[in-house]
């Protein structure tokens, strides 16, 4: 048994997976906390869900609202409606928006619990087992030219040269995620240098298992294809977020977020080689996660995966020595994340030019920028993370953070005797 649980309080959840579990020892229940996880995305259809459980109200949110868009969606797993109290006015209106059951929450009959998630449980079944085999469901799994079972198509998000980006859902996962699609390609030695990249950063994610580092499902082949399914993020990318305008503080603690990732990835032997806003995703409204390890590069691998052309990253964002072609380490990362910084801070990047050229030539010999007068205080932080040559940026991505961290103190000291 597998439920999707829609609940913002604590003791009713426990109580739940209690009445649940003495029934289905080993039922799965997720949780999606309303008031922190905001609204069920639109692409969702909670299809690798026996049931839902929507609760009734939550401080700033109304269950039955909710309802009435979820269980009006086609091919929507079942809704359980929890209210408070079982009244027959609350019942009718529940119904009427599609509630496959309605159960009482102020005292919980196991029973009438056990039975309404027995009916649903029983409805979603045939209902999946229909539409698997329908021309809908197979057209869902058509990614491109391939056919990716297990998975539902919602959009397309984004096409590249080589790559397609799909949002869909995951009946494994439960959850929408992220699927990079892209045409297994084979070299001379007989390697698929497709599958090889999304493998090398499946290995990094699961080798490195930190929190600021995306989460990845899966990792396969179909129809001569290649794809990867990786968490999916909503709020978009740090370029998204920028445009909205980020306070000295919170550009300050995105900044110590990635140098805590990056010494992370460091100490696995591993330079990023792409540090970018759009490498950079919102989990949350105040957490990120690093994506995108396709250009990474392990310090001891001898065969470099990159396609050429692809080695140079991006301009606007790479260190000296990556812009002309040198051997980099973990000091070039330090330099991209000095270049954020700077553009968190600003809403500019510190070197633009028409010609990509020109712009690696700046990285080089132009003057260092320099912050408005404002932020002053923050210039010798960025003068370590920017710095020309490696040797006089941080020696490491750990006293980047412990620099970005005193930096976000004097900030305040100023702020507060100002």
């Amino acid at each position: 048994m597998r439920l999707l649980l829609i609940e913002a309080d604590p003791p009713l959840e426990s109580a739940i997976r209690h009445h649940v579990s003495c029934r289905w020892p080993d039922a799965e229940i997720r949780l999606w906390p309303p008031i922190t996880h905001g609204p069920i995305p639109p692409e969702f259809l909670a299809q690798g869900y026996e049931a839902v459980l929507l609760t009734e109200r939550w401080p700033g949110g109304e269950g039955m609202e909710w309802l009435r868009d979820l269980a009006n969606r086609p091919g929507f797993a079942p809704v359980i409606f929890l209210a408070g109290e079982c009244d027959s006015r609350t019942v009718e209106a529940a119904n009427g928006w599609g509630a496959c059951a309605v159960a009482g929450t102020r005292k919980i009959d196991h029973r009438a619990l056990v039975e309404a998630i027995e009916t649903a449980a029983s409805r979603q079944r045939r209902a999946m087992a229909n539409w698997r085999v329908s021309s809908q469901a197979i057209d869902s799994r058509r990614f491109g030219e391939a056919v990716i079972p297990g998975y539902r198509r919602a959009r397309l998000l984004a096409r590249g040269s080589v790559s397609q980006l799909y949002i869909a859902e995951s009946e494994k996962a439960g959850a929408l995620v992220a699927l990079k699609v892209t045409p297994s390609h084979r070299d001379e030695s007989g390697i698929d240098q497709s599958f090889e990249r999304f493998l090398q950063e499946y290995e990094i994610a699961e080798r490195i298992q930190h929190p600021n580092i995306v989460r990845l499902h899966e990792l396969g082949i179909a129809d001569d294809h290649a794809y990867l399914a990786m968490e999916y993020f909503p709020l978009g990318d740090l370029r998204r977020r920028m445009k909205a305008g980020l306070s000295v503080l919170e550009a300050l603690d995105f900044a110590g977020q990635l140098a805590r990732v990056l010494h992370a990835i460091h100490r696995a032997g591993i330079v990023h080689r792409d540090l970018k806003p759009g490498n950079v995703m919102l989990r949350s409204e105040g957490q990120l996660a690093l994506i995108d390890f396709g250009l990474a590069k392990q310090l001891a691998l001898a065969v470099d995966l990159t396609d050429t052309g692809l080695i140079f990253g991006t301009p606007h964002y790479m260190s000296p020595e990556q812009g002309h072609g040198q051997t980099l380490d973990a000091r070039s990362d330090i330099y991209s994340l000095g270049v954020l910084l700077y553009e968190m801070l600003t809403g500019q990047k510190p070197y633009t030019a028409d010609n990509p050229m020109t712009v690696l030539y700046m990285h080089r010999n132009a003057p260092m920028p320099q912050l408005p007068a404002e932020q002053c205080v923050l210039q010798p932080l960025l003068l370590r993370l920017l710095a020309k040559l490696p040797e006089e940026r941080f020696a490491d991505a750990a006293d980047a953070a412990e620099a970005i961290d005193a930096a976000r103190l004097q900030w305040l000291d100023q702020s507060a005797t100002a």
